[in-house]
């Protein structure tokens, strides 16, 4: 049997990628893989967990008939494209960037060819000026050639204000440009870019969406008195030259149905917001711990945040999309437990808050009088540890305790005794109908 006939074919094929694998990514995601590769140019400029991005700028613009996004973050050279920006899947030889939040080498490309059927890249850096045009259908027929073509190249000295990478999309396919195109679309995407890119807003990286200039959404823990949050932080593989530190802070802040939750941030990027999942241990037993109820209203104070920071991205537990967590990694399996006892914790103090709501009122409940008395809303990223969830055990109780009485009567008989005490709710028939037998009674106020 002749050689060729002993080997098997394990090629993939172009339309895997261009019309498959985009299948994988939420439209909304793919945009934000294009400006988390802006964000790593800027990492790569300013290096540092907590880098000052001030100057830096993203600028996205997307309609029914195109997309564009253009930075000022660097751009990269004519090897990096050449070599590896462009392959599927990150090669080994590949630099990396520190703290980096593009790892698996396939954000760019799937974008690209999830958005349309052509496309443009243009890069510039202090030395090299190079860009390239795709048109997709042409370069999908040639199913031996996994080149693209650079359109030009340039050696030189290039000022600041010319370095960056421009990419623009045309030939959308129908279903983005519908998408594109719909306002509701746009204002969900710029508040997935406030939230899931918040911490690099907040060191100073403007990002332009549409012409509208976005701020980082608000993420606070209340703190003070004697109220704080938990604040746990510990590394994994601390013996190697990429240790992955980890910092756990849950505690308490406003009332927020929608904000509620546990943040997981992985190198900056918010991998899951407000989550009240299972993934995050809500609604879940786990061995040898207490269970965490399945999350309801009463629970609309809880803020929990799990920074996880590695200069070795590999090894976040995060998914390929940044859409999830990668539950089977060693980091997750040992911050997860750590999760629920803080999170048990919280819980305990909020059934304490909502019972002293109940007894008291929410305008005279020591408990929720002294939170907001004692306490200041402070970003979550300002907390460093260790430190013990606590709050105020006893708080002043503001004059003699109540307890709510609660009963049921015939509605016509309520509406009655309304018109005849004067008052205008069931409510006030039962608090007058009480002080009327408590005077009867010689009761006294005390």
């Amino acid at each position: 049997m002749p050689n060729e006939e002993l080997h098997i074919d394990a090629m993939p094929t172009k339309a895997f990628f261009v019309d498959m694998l985009v299948r994988d990514i939420p439209l909304e995601r793919a945009v934000l893989d294009l400006v988390d590769n802006c964000i790593d140019g800027a990492k790569r400029m300013r290096p540092g967990e907590e880098p000052d991005f001030h100057g830096l700028n993203v600028s996205v613009h997307l309609d029914g008939d195109g997309f564009e996004i253009a930075d000022n973050c660097g751009g990269f050279d004519v090897e990096t494209a050449r070599n590896y920006a462009f392959r599927f899947g990150r090669p080994e030889k590949a630099a990396s960037t520190d703290y980096s939040i593009g790892q698996f080498g396939v954000g760019m490309k799937r974008a690209l060819f999830k958005f349309g059927r052509y496309f443009e890249v243009h890069s510039t850096t202090t030395k090299q000026r190079w860009s390239m045009h795709v048109d997709v259908d042409t370069w999908e027929r040639d199913e031996g050639n996994w080149y693209f073509d650079f359109a030009n190249v340039e050696e030189g000295q290039f000022a600041d204000a010319e370095v960056g990478t421009r990419i623009i999309v045309k030939r959308l396919r129908p279903e983005v440009s519908r998408q594109f195109a719909s306002e509701h679309f746009k204002r969900q995407l710029s508040e997935m870019i406030r939230s899931h890119q918040r911490q690099f807003l907040a060191f100073g990286l403007a990002i332009d969406f549409g012409g509208l200039h976005l701020t980082n959404t608000d993420l606070r823990i209340r703190s003070g008195g004697q109220f704080n949050p938990a604040i746990e932080e510990f590394a994994v593989d601390d013996d190697t030259d990429a240790p992955v530190n980890v910092r756990i802070v849950a505690g308490i802040s406003e009332s927020s149905p929608t904000a509620a939750g546990w943040y997981v941030i992985c190198n900056g990027r918010v991998i899951l917001s407000a989550d009240r999942s299972e993934s995050t241990g809500w609604n879940s037993v786990a061995e040898q711990k207490d269970g965490i109820p399945k999350y309801h209203n009463q629970y609309a104070r809880f803020r929990g945040a799990v920074f996880f920071s590695c200069r070795d991205s590999k090894k976040l537990p995060w998914n390929t999309t940044k859409t999830g967590l990668d539950a089977s990694t060693t980091v997750w399996q040992l911050t997860f437990p750590k999760m629920l006892d803080h999170t048990r914790t919280v819980i305990n103090f909020l059934n304490a808050l909502d019972n002293s709501i109940e007894e008291y009122g929410a305008k005279a409940s020591p408990l929720l009088v002294a939170l907001n008395k004692e306490t200041l809303a402070k970003e979550v990223e300002k907390f460093r540890g260790p430190a013990s969830f606590s709050w105020n055990r006893t708080p002043q109780v503001p004059g003699p305790k109540t307890i709510k009485i609660q009963y049921s009567r015939e509605e016509t008989k309520i509406q009655s005794l309304m018109t005849a005490l004067g008052v205008t709710s069931a409510k006030a028939v039962g608090e007058k109908t009480f002080d009327i037998i408590f005077e009867e009674q010689g009761g006294e106020d005390q």
